[in-house]
Formats: structure tokens, sequence, C-alpha cells
């Protein structure tokens, strides 16, 4: 409120009653119309149309051909997720549905095993350890190339089992020798044929023999090379990727069982059991059934319609909100809602999201806005028509009058209190408005003052709570300049 000295506030009274006068002095002798400023809460508001939804919807259809055989619902029945509403009849059903209950059981089966049998992780610790002794022998191997092949005694006894099968084979290299000489390979006699038969796989036999001990050795007499370490490394990287693989999946089971199996399992379940239940309809969220299209005996095919299914937990409106009002509108506003098949009653509301992005329709964009009804009745139904007063601004116990008791000259905002003969012109400032209010800020203005106006009508005093206000036949002329826009609400010191 700007402050004044004692003599310019006699001389901006005096102002005002002249100016009064001389702006109503041909209305003198007339009644004057005047509503009194109250104290009420006020609201700033834009107004949507839309209709009720619920939070989850369900548009429910057959999975295979078949005639329906039961129907276990009515309208408005409460389900709750994973219900049968309706069953196909056995006999009308295709015969990969009627087997479907086979791998639905080994699935099952197999989700049991995963959750609660040892098994599997007893089998990763047998492997974790067969890898583990793997690696251990890779590793002796290795550091075994790095000291002699075998002791001189052992060096000792494969050169004496050399000689001795050497021995052996030539003996019998010059026995077979003999019979190669004398013919008999192709002699005419069976038995000279034989004998060089004989002879000859003994030969072959003690010269397998001979080289056999000989290359052993060779062998322990005989320096690892750098091949032989060569590979050696190579046995224990394979080795040693064996077990940390091993290892990696034994670490797994620390947490048993292992997400990563009851996922796959339940995956094998879930396939399985989305082929059994194409002979059913089940409900897939939690609702009330809103729309039914099943009928006993009805002969249906894959795709067709069966049930409608809306969450009752949470009823929200959708409004498609233009691009012009949209920036006024943001998440956790309060809104007011009054169903158009009850407009004696209104309901809170609270804006839960805003669409970042627009949709254009012809020449308009809109902004689609959720608003979610907090407290709804069994009167509020899925589809129901609504009103919804979005909150935009909002005053409590705020001085206020009548919108078109405002006017401007030279800047400055005026109202006119009645002294019972003429209205005197008092400056104001003004807060939040409305198409039917406005709220006075600071002022010469008190609660009860009556406020001059030149037409008042009943949805004006049902807005300021004075419905039984008595309206006398004569009005002032005249209207208001209250502008558009709201204006700052600081009071100025």
């Amino acid at each position: 409120m700007r402050v004044f000295n004692k003599m310019a506030i006699l001389f901006l009274l005096l102002t005002a009653v002249l100016g009064s006068c001389n702006r109503h002095s041909a209305d003198v002798e007339k009644e004057i119309l005047t509503v009194p400023a109250v104290r009420k809460d006020i609201e700033k508001t834009v107004i949507f149309i839309g209709n009720v939804t619920g939070g989850q919807t369900a548009s429910l259809t057959w999975g295979t051909k078949g005639v329906i055989g039961e129907v276990n619902v009515k309208l408005g029945d409460p389900v709750a997720e994973g219900q049968v509403l309706a069953s196909l009849a056995g006999d009308s059903l295709s015969v990969d549905v009627i087997n479907a209950e086979i791998p639905l059981i080994s699935a099952l089966d197999e989700l049991e095993e995963v959750l609660y049998s040892e098994t599997p992780k007893a089998q990763a610790y047998k492997d974790l350890k067969d890898k583990e002794s793997d690696l251990i022998d890779s590793e002796k191997a290795q550091e075994r190339l790095k000291y002699p092949r075998a002791i001189t005694n052992d060096i000792k006894y494969w050169s004496e089992q050399t000689a001795i099968y050497r021995e052996y084979y030539e003996e019998a290299l010059s026995s077979f020798n003999d019979a190669a000489g004398a013919g008999w390979r192709s002699s005419p006699e069976k038995g000279e044929r034989n004998e060089y038969e004989a002879r000859r796989k003994n030969m072959l036999s003690a010269l397998n023999k001979y080289a056999e001990v000989y290359n052993n050795y060779l062998y322990y007499s005989g320096k690892a090379t750098a091949n032989d370490f060569a590979q050696a490394d190579a046995d224990i990287d394979v080795a040693q990727a064996a077990y940390d693989s091993a290892l990696r999946v034994f670490r797994t089971y620390n947490e048993y069982p292992r997400e990563k199996d009851i996922t796959a399992a339940q995956i094998k379940v879930d396939n399985a059991q989305d082929t059994y239940n194409r002979r059913n309809i089940v409900a897939s969220i939690n609702g009330v059934v809103t729309q039914i299209s099943a009928r006993e005996g009805d002969y249906v095919t894959q795709n067709t319609a069966a049930f409608r299914l809306d969450s009752m937990d949470h009823l929200y409106i959708p409004l498609d909100v233009s691009e012009i009002d949209i920036l006024g509108v943001q998440d956790g506003m309060k809104a007011r809602i009054i169903l158009d098949a009850d407009t004696s009653t209104s309901y809170e509301g609270i804006v839960k999201t805003v669409s970042s992005a627009g949709e254009e329709s012809g020449n308009r964009v809109t902004f689609q806005t959720m608003v979610e009804i907090l407290e709804p009745d069994e009167n509020v139904k899925i589809g129901m028509t609504a009103e919804v007063h979005l909150i935009l601004a909002e005053a409590e116990d705020a001085l206020i009058v009548p919108a078109n008791a405002v006017f401007s000259e030279g800047g400055s905002w005026y109202i006119g209190i009645s002294n019972g003969t003429v209205c005197n012109d008092t400056p104001v400032k003004i807060g939040l408005t409305t198409d039917s209010l406005v709220q006075i800020s600071s002022g010469f203005l008190n609660e009860g003052d009556p406020v001059c106006v030149p037409s008042v009508d009943n949805s004006v005093l049902r807005d300021m709570g004075l419905e039984n206000i008595e309206k006398p036949d004569l009005q002032l002329s005249g209207g208001s300049d209250l502008p558009t826009e709201p204006v700052d609400e600081r009071n100025e010191d």
C-alpha cells in the first residue's frame, strides 16, 4: 500500500469524491447498485473436457478357434491377474492346443529343478575341481622338462632292452631271408608257403618291438627340446583357460538359484503356458470387467474380442491441452473435477503427467495431459464425461469484488465505494483475476464495503457466495476495463 501524508490523503479523497460526483452527477437521483466486498478463496482456472479412464486397460482376445464352453464372469465383476475368465470347450480344440499341456508340465518341472535342486551347483563344483587337477598336471609336466628324463639305471635298462630286441629282430630277419631265398613264398608245397608266412609275421613283430624299445631308449637318454617346452606352455594355457571358465561359472552360484537360470526356465514356462492358455481367456491385470463379447456356445476364431478390463486402482482423465495453454500446466497442479452425470459433486484431482511432445492434428497442436482423480467413489465410472478445472493460481481468504466493479484510469485501477448517495472512486491494487471476480490485494477497501457495479448476475453472486443478496431495480451504466492477464499481487509499501 502506498504511504501518503495527511494532506496528500485528504487531497486524494477530495479528488476521488469530486471525480465521482462529476462522473455520476446524472445518477445522483437514482438508487446505486452495489455488491459487498467479501473474503473468499479464489481460483484462476482453465477448463477442459475429458472422459474417465482406468490406470490400465486390457483388451483380451481368443488365441485359437473353438466353441466357448464357459464364461466365468459378469459385467462389472472384479478380477485378479491370472484368473480364468472364459474357456473353450475341450472337444472343439485343435490338436496342438490339446497337446500343449505336455511341454507345460515339462517346463514347470524344469523351473522346480532350478529353484530347489542343488545338483547344478554341485556339478559346477566338480567341473572346477577337474579343471584344477588338469592345470596342476600341466604345470608338473612342464616342470619335469627342466630335469633329465630318467636316471642312469633307467637309461641302462632301456639300452639293454634295445640290444636284446635288436638281436631278436636280426634272428627273425635272417630266418625270413632264408625262406625268401628258398622260394617258399611261391612254392607248390603248402607247408613251405605257410612257413614263409609265419617267418614274415615273426620278423615284423620283432621289428615293431625293437623300434618301440629303441624309441624309449632314445627318449630317456635324450633331453627336452624347445618344441617340448613350447608344447608344455600351450598345454598350461589351455588348462588355465578351462580352469578360469569353470571358476567363473562356479562363482555365479554364490547366490543360488541363479537369476539367469530362473529367467530362462520361466521363459520356457511362459511360452508353454501361452500355448496352453489359448484354450482360455486369462486376466492380464487386476481390474474390473467393463466389456464382455464372449457368450457360451459361440464359435470364435483367433483374435476374436472377448473382454475388456480396466484397472480401478487409479482413475484418470486424459486431456488434450492446446499449445496456448500448455505452458501454464505443470505436474502436480491441482484440479477440480465435475462429472456430467452429477454436477452437484466435485472431486479433487492432480496433474500426473504432461507430455513433452505435441501431437499435430490439422492446424492444431495438443499435448496429452493426465489428471488423476484423487478420491473417486462408486459414482465415478469408466467412460464418464467430466469437466476438469485446472487450477492455474489460487489465493486463500482473498478480498474479492465482481470483475465489472474494477476500472482503469490513467494507468491505475479503481473501484467505486458507495456512501449511500454517490460512488467514491478509490485506487486499489488488484491480484488474482478470473472471468467474474477480482482480488483486491491492497487499497482502502474492507470486507463488507458496498462496491458499485454497473450490473450483476446470479452466476457472479454465486461465485462470491452471495446467492441471496437483493438486487435493486435501478442499475448504473458502464462497464469494466479489467485486463485479460493477471496483475502482480504483491502489495507496495
